[in-house]
């Protein structure tokens, strides 16, 4: 028999601890969570007590993630999105209302699907719509489509975004097909202004490598067609490989490529619980290390 203590961990101190990773300030996440700023240091005293490590390190007048916290970040959005789950599942259904997101079309079947799969069965009263294109083009019609939020590369030019994942970019090519070794690469591209599309280019330029694009789309389905036929080769992150298409070991070593991040806007100032909740889902979802790639 299990005499030992037994700790628990506090969903309302967990949701403090989400509002000032969120915000960067002890103050501010008072505000958001309806708090006076000496209970949320008083919470989070606790919670550092309670793990045995500490959450956070000032810079500057900003409270940071340490390691640990960082650490505790996923598994306290998937405990609090868990106990709202919990709960909502024995009352009746009260969110309603519709939300509107603007994401890249490469990242939307992977990491969108699931998300919006999963909130539907929950919240089947709210409408999500959601438009996909490359990040330039989100960039420009945000304001125009009145997104309520936009999920775009890191370096779409968007101020603002909360990162959601870092992703390395590796050459990809066909199982049984040697595109990679002939003397003007052939290549599959996502469309211009594409971060993807942007470093392929610089890393054969900086290689001295000569190349042609030969299919340029923002078509998920069809560059992945492409590619699998041997017509050309590609760059994308780990996940983005599926059955026929393989990492091109000899071109990563010779022509590397760095990372990506993706991240969100939040389009709308006066978010409501609907939006809010749904995001907590995309942050879930999108942050899953299982997904992600070293």
């Amino acid at each position: 028999m299990y005499h030992g203590v037994m700790h628990a961990l506090d969903t309302d101190f967990l949701r403090s601890f989400l509002a000032i990773s969120d915000t960067g300030s002890f103050g501010a996440a008072a505000q958001k969570v309806n708090k006076t700023q000496s209970t949320i240091s008083a919470q989070m005293k606790r919670l550092e007590e309670t793990l045995g490590v500490p959450l956070f390190a000032k810079e500057g007048r900003r409270n940071l993630l340490t390691p640990e916290g960082l650490r505790l970040l996923e598994y306290a959005r998937s405990i609090v999105r868990l106990n709202e789950e919990t709960l909502n599942a024995f009352r009746a259904p009260r969110l309603g209302g519709s939300i509107k997101l603007g994401i890249c079309d490469d990242y939307g079947q992977t990491f969108l699907l699931p998300a919006l799969a999963r909130f539907a069965r929950r919240y089947p009263q709210i409408e999500v719509e959601v438009v996909t294109a490359d990040s330039p083009t989100l960039r420009r019609r945000a304001v125009v489509d009145s997104f309520d939020a936009i999920i775009v590369s890191t370096k779409s030019g968007v101020e603002g975004l909360e990162l959601l994942r870092l992703d390395q970019l590796y050459w990809i090519g066909a199982e049984d097909h040697t595109t990679h070794l002939e003397p003007r690469l052939p290549l599959a591209m996502w469309s211009e202004g594409c971060r993807w599309r942007s470093m392929a280019l610089a890393a054969l330029a900086e290689a001295g490598r000569p190349y042609r694009v030969m299919h340029t789309t923002s078509n998920a389905s069809l560059l992945r067609a492409v590619v699998r036929e041997g017509l050309a080769i590609t760059v994308g992150p780990k996940w983005y490989l599926e059955k026929g298409l393989v990492l091109l070991s000899e071109m990563n070593r010779s022509c590397p490529l760095g990372e990506d991040g993706l991240g969100i806007k939040i389009m709308n100032p006066d978010m409501d619980e609907p939006i809010s909740t749904f995001l907590d889902y995309v942050r879930t979802f999108f942050s899953d290390r299982d997904r992600a790639v070293a």
